[in-house]
């Protein structure tokens, strides 16, 4: 059977109507979610786009899917390869004891928690269950978010021209996506590899993140043949490269702000680059003085650095990916493809 609300194949009955897993697990998180307003953002989307949350809900609930049939407990009985999360949690990682001089990366950790809050307000209780459009909704406001707090940070940020700002942003966000991946890989490593070694749960996610996405939709197979190498070369050639240096939460906060002021992106100007760099050089200072105060190893810091240039690959592969979704009707927001796709000078 195909699913009623999206068009995805091998639907069959979830809470009293005909949808897929991937709809019927949207339908549950729904009906369990504690936010009471969802606002309609169809709007915002092309006449052809996936319809937004809001939306899909009236869908579900108009081929016959009853609120009253969600128990609020099933998630426990279901099984899961990944766990439920709203975003990769940096908070989870443990680090040495933070010297009273690395008072930015102190800072920065103090005020990550209140960030994850409201990142997850932004992006829903399971950021598992979304697909590529609905990820693509929240770049600009995402960026807001991360941006407010490096210029709680380095209130100096403030001098930057708002072309510099932008340019800052564009050249950011998509490496930290990447790296955010990392740490998610990091933070839930068993989960993860259990995918991997389950395709069939591998290619059921990837159906469901591009596949419900797109204005066209394509045959399952022919999605999954498409986008699954991205996937795993991420898992295998990225994440686990990064697992492997077992960087803790010290480290992936230098890294976060390393990334916002890299000197080196292109279409800032001079003096924006000029800040850049002198705000780098602080991160690197306390990096370093964490590392020395807790006799860490000297090659340690270069280890560390060496994931900038594991990051910058890993953007090239997105890219990549990102150009075969246009090229394959994948539906994403303006916003999104704007700040990750700016033409670089």
């Amino acid at each position: 059977m195909t699913c009623q609300i999206c068009g995805a194949e091998n639907a069959e009955t979830h809470f009293g109507g005909i949808s897929c897993r991937a709809c019927a697990a949207f339908f549950r998180r729904y009906v369990n979610s504690k936010k009471l307003i969802i606002q309609c953002t169809c709007k915002q989307r092309t006449e052809k786009s996936y319809p937004c949350r809001r939306c899909r809900m009236n869908k579900c609930l108009a081929v016959g899917m009853t609120k009253t049939k969600v128990q609020s407990s099933r998630e426990k009985n279901t099984r899961r390869v990944i766990p439920s999360s709203e975003l990769a949690t940096l908070s989870l990682l443990s680090c040495h004891i933070v010297p009273k001089f690395c008072f930015k990366i102190a800072h920065t950790i103090e005020s990550w928690p209140e960030l994850e809050q409201k990142r997850k307000s932004l992006y829903g209780e399971c950021f598992y269950d979304l697909n590529f459009l609905e990820v693509s909704n929240m770049a600009r406001p995402d960026t807001t978010l991360l941006w407010s707090l490096g210029m709680m940070i380095f209130p100096d940020l403030g001098f930057l021209t708002a072309k510099d700002r932008e340019a800052i942003i564009c050249n950011f966000f998509p490496r930290w996506i990447v790296m955010e991946s990392s740490i998610d890989y990091c933070t839930n490593q068993e989960h993860h590899r259990k995918m991997m070694d389950n395709s069939e749960e591998l290619e059921k996610m990837i159906v469901k993140f591009y596949g419900s996405s797109m204005e066209r939709r394509k045959p399952d197979k022919e999605i999954v043949n498409i986008f699954k190498p991205y996937w795993v070369h991420f898992y295998n050639e990225i994440a686990e490269s990064v697992f492997q240096m077992k960087l803790d939460k010290v480290e992936c906060i230098a890294l976060f702000l390393m990334i916002l002021f890299d000197d080196a992106y292109t279409n800032i100007s001079e003096e924006g680059a000029k800040l850049c760099r002198n705000l780098r050089k602080v991160v690197l200072r306390e990096l370093k003085g964490y590392q020395t105060d807790n006799n860490l190893p000297e090659k340690r810091l270069l280890d560390v650095m060496s994931t900038l240039m594991l990051l910058e690959k890993g953007e090239e592969k997105m890219q990549e990916e990102i150009i075969l979704c246009g090229l394959n009707n994948v539906n994403l927001h303006d916003d999104f493809k704007s700040i990750v796709q700016v033409k670089k000078l």
